[in-house]
C-alpha cells in the first residue's frame, strides 16, 4: 500500500552574513518563512526593516537596511518571567470579532489542511479580518514554521496584522503568543490547547487568547472584550 509522507528540509536562515538558524520545514514558501521568523522571533522590528530575502543552495539569504539585526536568543520566550520577552509591546487594539467569524474561519482552517489530510503530519496556520475573510495561509511541519510562513505571505502582500486575527492548528504556549504579538496580531486563535505559558504571557500583554475552537463552541483565555 503507498502511502503519502510529508517532505521536510533543513534550511538555513542567513542574516546580514551569519547563520542565525537551521529550521527543518517543507521546501515551498521559503521566502515567506524566513520574513515571518525575523519579525517573529524579534530579529527586526517590522518588516520594513528588511531589504531582501533571496534563496541559495539551501539557504535563505536575508539583508537588513541598516545591515543590524537583534541576537537571537532562541525560544526563551517559554518562560513568561524570562529576558525573551521584555521587550515586547502590550497589545492597545479596539478591533472586536464575532464569535461566529471565528468558527468560520477555523472551519476554512480544517478545510486548508489538504496536505494533513494526505499525510497527517502538519499544521496549518491561517490569517482572518474581522470578518472572518482569509487573507493568508500556510502548512508545515512544525506549527512555529506554519505560523511563520503564514505571517510572511500576509505581510509580502501588504495586509495589515493589526486588524486581523492569527488562527493555528497547534498549541498556544509563551512561544506563539510572542511569535504574534510581535508581528502585531491582537487575537490568536487555535482550535488546540492553550498552555499556561501562552495564556500568563497574552494576559500581560493585553491579548486576545483563544482556544479549542471547534463549532459551535470556543473558549476564552485572556482579551474576552475583542470577541462579541
Amino acid at each position: 500500500m503507498e502511502v503519502d509522507v510529508a517532505v521536510e528540509e533543513n534550511v538555513n536562515i542567513v542574516l546580514n552574513g551569519g547563520c542565525v538558524t537551521v529550521l527543518a520545514a517543507l521546501p515551498a514558501q521559503l521566502k515567506e518563512m524566513a520574513v515571518g521568523f525575523l519579525i517573529g522571533e524579534g530579529l527586526v522590528e517590522s518588516f520594513q526593516d528588511i531589504s531582501s530575502v533571496r534563496e541559495e543552495k539551501g539557504s535563505l539569504i536575508c539583508e537588513t537596511r541598516d545591515g543590524k539585526a537583534a541576537p537571537w536568543k532562541g525560544h526563551q520566550c517559554c518562560s513568561v518571567g524570562g529576558a525573551a520577552i521584555q521587550n515586547l509591546k502590550p497589545i492597545d487594539s479596539k478591533i472586536r470579532i464575532k464569535a461566529s467569524a471565528i468558527l468560520s474561519a477555523v472551519d476554512q482552517l480544517n478545510e486548508s489542511a489538504k496536505l494533513w489530510r494526505r499525510t497527517g503530519a502538519t499544521h496549518t496556520s491561517i490569517i482572518c479580518d474581522v470578518d472572518g475573510k482569509i487573507l493568508a495561509s500556510c502548512e508545515d511541519v512544525s506549527r512555529s514554521s506554519s505560523v511563520d510562513k503564514t505571517v510572511g505571505a500576509a505581510l509580502l502582500a501588504g495586509v495589515n496584522l493589526s486588524g486581523c486575527a492569527l488562527i493555528t492548528s497547534g498549541r498556544l504556549s509563551g512561544v506563539m503568543v510572542a511569535k504574534a504579538a510581535r508581528a502585531g496580531f491582537p487575537i490568536l486563535v487555535s482550535r488546540s490547547a492553550p498552555m499556561n505559558s501562552g495564556v500568563e504571557l497574552a494576559e500581560k500583554i493585553g491579548m486576545t487568547l483563544v482556544a479549542f475552537a471547534r463549532s459551535p463552541n470556543l473558549y476564552v483565555y485572556a482579551g474576552e472584550e475583542r470577541i462579541i
